[in-house]
């Protein structure tokens, strides 16, 4: 089957990147939302943005509609905000009875899996449904992960993968498991950054400078998780240790839950790990000192800092490529993509052994014992 017609759910950020894509790419678009002044704005940035590309004409390719009767017709429906699945529940009860048997439903990827979500929302069709994991930033982003169950058509799997070709993007298709494979990662990657950062490595700017300067990467994990939102990543922590039975090495960190009660959640509040000024770090949260006891106690090697971070990071790939039954160039495919590396952690692994060598803790590592 071919996809030619989209709906879609949310004039959210994701939302409005992911029509302007499709109709940019010739697909026929009609984009959902409750409210209208989100609509509204949605199409004032897609119009600036297909008129600054000298595609105008393209706008009578895409209405925002707030009528369930409009998704008739589409040939797949993607839903690209987070609700609570009562929220969701109610939704879908009402715009699958304007679908046709064919068409695909393309659920909001959330960090306890498909499984629950297909569980919960029985009116969808688990044979025609998956779970995308649009990467950000969506517009920019060339990958996306692909959900499925084991009662997932292959046909579906064929027809989105055609899609997301068309779009320019490639996919990397998961069996579901909780957090699949970048969100899963990012839990792990931001908890290794905070665990560096309790035991006295550094502040966040020197963790940050150290892990870029010998990976290469364009962030470092601290900007990272001001990128995304510390409330994204505490929240989607939270559920994936939940649901994978609360090992140790998934805890929730403490000072991120803690910035996310205050209300400093990254970039978008002007205040996480870092304080902003005109979108650019302008320094380090003044409150840091007051809840990691040793910040910035030590001065260690950039190969340190690196190493603690990644090792965690490539055992969990290794965990989760059993799990899943995923390969290692997928692990690494979307890794590169989800953060920005210039290389996956098995080629780092492959590269620096010796850096990523796992040691026995020292008694100077165990700082309260001082």
């Amino acid at each position: 089957m071919n996809i030619e017609a989209v709906g879609i759910i949310g004039a959210s950020s994701t939302g409005t990147s992911l029509a302007e894509l499709f109709v940019s790419s010739g697909f026929q678009v009609r984009i959902y939302d409750n409210f209208r002044d989100s609509l509204n704005l949605a199409m004032a940035k897609i119009k600036w943005s297909l008129k600054k590309a000298g595609k105008e004409e393209l706008l009578a390719n895409i209405e925002p509609i707030q009528e369930y009767a409009k998704f008739n017709g589409a040939d797949i429906v993607i839903e690209t905000v987070a609700k609570t699945i009562e929220e969701r529940t109610l939704l879908f009860n009402k715009i699958s009875k304007e679908l046709t048997p064919e068409c695909i439903t393309a659920v909001f990827a959330n960090s306890a899996g498909l499984k629950e979500t297909l569980e919960n929302i029985v009116c969808l069709k688990s044979e025609n449904t998956v779970a995308v994991n649009w990467l950000k930033p969506v517009r920019s982003n060339n990958l996306a992960e692909v959900i499925k169950t084991e009662k997932t058509g292959d046909k579906i799997i064929e027809a989105v993968d055609k899609m997301l070709v068309r779009l320019g993007k490639s996919s990397v298709i998961v069996s579901d498991n909780p957090g699949q494979i970048a969100e899963r990662i990012a839990r792990v990657y931001a908890l290794a950054a905070f665990k560096a950062l309790y035991a006295g490595k550094g502040f966040p700017f020197e963790i940050d400078a150290a892990f870029k300067e010998v990976s290469g990467a364009k962030y470092g994990p601290f900007e990272y998780l001001d990128y995304i939102g510390l409330d994204h990543d505490y929240n989607f922590c939270l559920k994936i240790w939940e649901a994978l039975g609360k090992p140790e090495r998934l805890k929730p960190s403490e000072l991120e839950q803690r910035l996310v009660q205050y209300g400093q959640l990254g970039r978008k509040a002007t205040i996480g790990i870092y304080i902003y000024e005109d979108g650019e770090i302008a320094g380090e949260n003044p409150i840091l000192p007051n809840i990691v006891k040793y910040l910035g106690l030590r001065t260690v090697s950039k190969e340190e800092i690196f190493s603690e971070i990644l090792k965690p990071v490539i055992e969990e790939c290794k965990i989760l490529a059993s799990e899943i039954m995923v390969g290692e160039y997928d692990i690494e495919k979307t890794i590169k993509a989800a953060f920005g590396w210039p290389k996956g952690p098995f080629a780092y692994l492959r590269e620096k052994p010796e850096l990523l060598q796992v040691k026995k803790t020292s008694e100077f590592d165990k700082l309260d014992t001082f």
